[in-house]
């Protein structure tokens, strides 16, 4: 596309009211260039059924290491039981000289050498590698590596209790190959199991009677000897996450693990210098109550005098108010707020006290909302206070308090002092998060526009949050959104942190995630970016980004103005190095119901629009065919970047699903001062279509 072609997208648009009317809606979307596609054709290379491995970490398995024959004294390379699972070029050798000692076994055609070790815990057992002697890989018929084996588990009940002979069950035999590299076991189904053993039937250079095995050594030559080395052994878990991407005006939803079945729900506060939430009871509706106190709240310190701050919370009104019961109140009582009772009435107060001692409060009436969950946003200005309860400002200043509008500075808490929930209250808890560095805002501020984007760019001082510890996984499992500068760019962050001996790697680290892209409709994309730290902790993240630039109308039919096509604009970056792949799109006629999918076969673009740089991406989707009957209806749009580096699939999406009505897009038009004549005039057509 060049670039004039390029210049159609015309003026950028606010969008129009939102009208939740059904549109009439064309057959085919289409990418510029008329490069068009039928819907609903994604593909994923998503591990199946969200299924990784997470490895037993070798120092554990070095620490537990087991045999019944070892090379000890160790000899040049042949050496303990300890050996088959480090990194260093020598080996786990079964005794081929020495004094045996009385813990081994004499082994012989019938008696065969086997290695092993625990795992410190009950692990789903599912792959294990095994590497013979890699100093004769020319010769490999000479050097003991094990050809036909046999695969046996153990679950104790204590993870560190040695296993007896009647503890091993057979899971699994079979041969490996004359070959100096690492070679894999894989179970069919994975398995409960604190302890492995890999036994030798036999070797390379030691027949032992085997009909399937085709070396060249046979039963009689040699003593049977076995070893290993750099053995590596994997549990199987599942990771099969689901972000909801976010939506203008709501708050970003946590990320789920799709996974689990069974899950234990804590409290948890996920912010810097958490304090401790152990006081926490949980519910069965996710909710928590009694009373988190007593706790080292030092981080809160940093609310003082006339620094801004916000308090959120999501809170079940289990039923009308008997008293004021106390969500969240810090020490020396600078701020509350409370779920309390005034006359007959059931009311949210969030209460204030100024370097002078006077309280100030706002509040609002709750008791046509009990049995439900509620959102709750209070804001101190610095000078004022504001309080929302879904979304809605109140404007209940009592006239024995203050007026909204009144001037105070806020008296200093008392560490250590924090109050959350109470034990007899009759509201639960379901998150609250403390932000500061909110910058300048008035307690008046529209709440989707205003308060709520300062709300997500505050740092979190506090952050309590449900978080589901997953029953019979081998990790944890935590989320956070990330919104660091401040913009329409948000990044949801999972951290997998594997339990005890065990830890993930390169290889677990997964290519795909599920996206709900409009709450209802969930998608398979690839990652943003996934690592993994030198403990084996790992980090996946997904990025959505602001790319929408507006709409504009394509006079694809003259002078005929009862049919149109319109065009939504896109610009976005790609990271140093990386390449581009092409654009999805998610489309409907509402807002919830983005269920028509186009993705193009060659997604045309430019790079460095408007002189923006070598690293901006411009592209765009065309709605064609939308009759005038349906030009004031809106049509909803999500973009989904496809990209690779370094060999591997990346993707991000647009952090808005994207509306516009066609009437908006050509009144802008015929306003604007940089439409052309031309352009005025198809705007002014299509505007009398309508007036008709």
């Amino acid at each position: 596309m060049n670039k004039k072609r390029l210049q159609r997208l015309g003026v950028v648009c606010m969008a129009a009211a939102m009208v939740l009317t059904t549109v009439s809606f064309p057959r085919v979307a289409k990418a510029e260039g008329d490069t068009s596609t039928q819907a609903n054709e994604a593909t994923s290379n998503e591990l199946e059924k969200g299924k990784v491995l997470v490895q037993v970490k070798p120092s554990v398995l070095q620490g537990n290491a087991i045999s019944n024959s070892q090379q000890n004294p160790a000899q040049g390379n042949d050496g303990l039981a300890s050996w088959a699972f480090d990194e260093d070029a020598h080996w786990w050798h079964s005794r081929w000289t020495g004094t045996k000692d009385s813990s081994e076994d004499t082994i012989s055609s019938t008696v065969r050498p086997w290695i092993g070790s625990g795992f410190g815990q009950e692990i789903l057992l599912k792959k294990v590698t095994y590497k013979g002697r890699t100093d004769k890989a020319s010769a490999p018929d000479a050097n003991n590596s094990i050809r036909k084996y046999l695969l046996y588990y153990a679950d104790m009940k204590g993870s560190t209790a040695a296993p007896d002979s009647s503890d091993w069950i057979l899971v699994k035999s079979g041969h490996f190959t004359d070959s100096a590299e690492a070679q894999e076991i894989v179970l069919d189904q994975a398995v409960k199991a604190t302890h492995f053993k890999l036994v030798g039937v036999n070797t390379n250079n030691w027949k032992n009677g085997d009909t399937e095995w085709t070396g060249s050594g046979s039963g009689s030559a040699g003593d049977g000897s076995t070893c290993a080395q750099n053995i590596k052994v994997y549990a199987e878990d599942t990771l099969n996450l689901t972000v909801t991407a976010p939506v203008d005006g709501q708050t970003l939803t946590d990320v789920k693990n799709e996974a689990v079945e069974e899950t234990v729900a804590t409290v948890k506060d996920t912010s810097e210098n958490p304090i401790d939430t152990s006081a926490a009871i949980m519910n069965d509706d996710g909710t928590f109550g009694g009373q988190i106190a007593n706790v080292d709240d030092s981080k809160l310190n940093a609310l003082t005098g006339t620094k801004p701050f916000m308090i959120r919370m999501k809170v079940k009104l289990n039923s009308a108010a008997t008293k004021d019961h106390i969500l969240i109140n810090r020490g020396g009582e600078p701020y509350q707020i409370a779920y309390g009772k005034d006359s007959t009435a059931s009311r949210i107060k969030f209460q204030m006290r100024d370097t002078n001692g006077n309280w100030h409060e706002t509040k609002v009436c709750v008791t046509d909302k009990i049995g439900q969950e509620i959102d709750i946003l209070a804001l101190y200005t610095g000078s004022t206070m504001g309080l929302w309860v879904n979304g809605e400002r109140c404007n209940d200043y009592s006239s024995h308090y203050t007026s909204p509008n009144s001037s105070y500075t806020m008296k200093t808490g008392t560490a250590n002092a924090l109050k959350i929930g109470e034990a007899d209250s009759n509201a639960s808890i379901k998150s609250m998060q403390v932000v500061k560095d909110i910058g300048t805002i008035s307690n008046t501020a529209d709440y989707n526009t205003v308060v709520i984007p300062a709300f997500n760019q505050g740092n979190r001082l506090l952050d309590l949050r449900v978080v589901e510890g997953m029953t019979d996984h081998q990790y944890t499992l935590t989320s956070q959104w990330v919104n660091a500068d401040g913009t329409q760019n948000y990044s949801a962050v999972v951290t997998a942190t594997p339990k005890n001996s065990l830890k993930f790697t390169a290889d677990s680290m997964p290519q795909t995630l599920k996206v709900n892209v409009d709450g209802t409709n969930i998608k398979d994309v690839s990652v943003t970016n996934s690592s993994v730290d030198e403990n084996g902790v790992l980090t996946i993240t997904y990025d959505f980004e602001k790319m929408f630039i507006g709409g504009s109308l394509r006079m694809d039919h003259g002078n005929t103005y009862d049919q149109t096509s319109m065009r939504y604009g896109y610009d976005f970056t790609l990271p140093d190095g990386a390449t581009f792949v092409g654009c999805e799109w998610y489309y409907g006629t509402a807002e919830n119901a983005l269920v028509n999918t186009l993705q193009p076969q060659e997604t045309k673009y430019i790079t460095n629009p408007d002189s923006k740089g070598a690293n901006v991406y411009r592209s765009n989707i065309v709605f064609t065919n939308l009759g005038s009957a349906n030009y004031e209806n809106n049509v909803y749009a999500r973009v989904l970047v496809k990209y690779t580096l370094n060999g591997k699939s990346y993707s991000k999406m647009g952090s808005s699903i994207d509306t516009r009505t066609v009437k908006a897009v050509a009144e802008s038009i015929r306003d604007s001062k940089d439409a052309s004549e031309k352009q005025k005039i198809y705007a002014n057509g299509i505007l009398g279509t309508i007036s008709k």
